[in-house]
């Protein structure tokens, strides 16, 4: 079991909630993909309701024992992907944060990540209505998926207008993602208009690199 996973049911309880409380309110500031971590709350409910029956060791049975240990089993799989992806090395949640949610601060004393050099490249696919679709690989390793080594993910942002963004201040934050493609979706008065995107390596120090070359598509509508 995950050190920051408390063995007792009870504390698991009490932990996991804390989590919630502190994590949801601040899902856009750690450029956390919300579908992850919305991902998560059914099997809160099924922990909770499981949860909630086996407590009362005078009135449980059998069954409602053994339901619970599965709806935990379940939700720490997913609390310990959510983790690993979005809490473990996001330079944007502070180890204060991660502190207030009981989970393990590492060590400042590791050997220091390297800014990036390289730059993603990105491809749009823009086949669905109202949504693109960016996919990225490193300008170093175009035949491959994996990010350069340090990196935490990669930042996407994007101007909306028929002309293109000639500086950074143009560019509106989309999200950070660990793993391509991203997923952008529009509201329907863009339908028509032209997105550009500029994509950036982020480390896991929040250090960023260089811009990418930029890349654009059309929002279906």
């Amino acid at each position: 079991m995950d050190t920051y996973l408390p063995q007792n049911d009870s504390e698991f309880n009490t932990w996991q909630a804390n989590l919630f409380e502190i994590a949801e309110p601040k899902l856009e500031m750690w450029g956390i993909i919300a579908d992850d971590f919305n991902k998560l709350k059914p099997l809160q409910v099924d922990w909770a309701d499981a949860y909630a029956s086996a407590e009362n060791k005078n009135a449980r049975t059998s069954p409602d024992v053994r339901d619970k240990v599965d709806a935990r089993a379940a939700y720490e799989k997913e609390l310990r992907k959510f983790y690993s992806s979005w809490l473990s090395n996001n330079s944007r949640v502070s180890n204060s944060d991660r502190e207030r949610m009981g989970l393990t601060v590492k060590s400042e004393t590791r050997t220091r990540v390297s800014r990036p050099v390289t730059s993603p490249v990105g491809t749009i696919d823009f086949s669905k209505r109202l949504q693109h679709e960016i996919h990225y690989v490193d300008q170093a390793t175009p035949g491959k998926k994996a990010k350069p080594e340090g990196t935490h993910g990669c930042e996407v942002w994007v101007k909306i207008d028929s002309t293109a963004p000639v500086e950074a201040s143009e560019l509106s934050y989309v999200a950070t993602a660990t793993r391509s493609p991203c997923i952008s979706n529009f509201e329907g008065k863009n339908a028509g208009k032209t997105a550009w995107y500029w994509l950036r390596w982020v480390n896991t120090r929040g250090e960023t690199g260089p811009w990418s070359s930029p890349v654009s598509a059309t929002v279906a509508g």
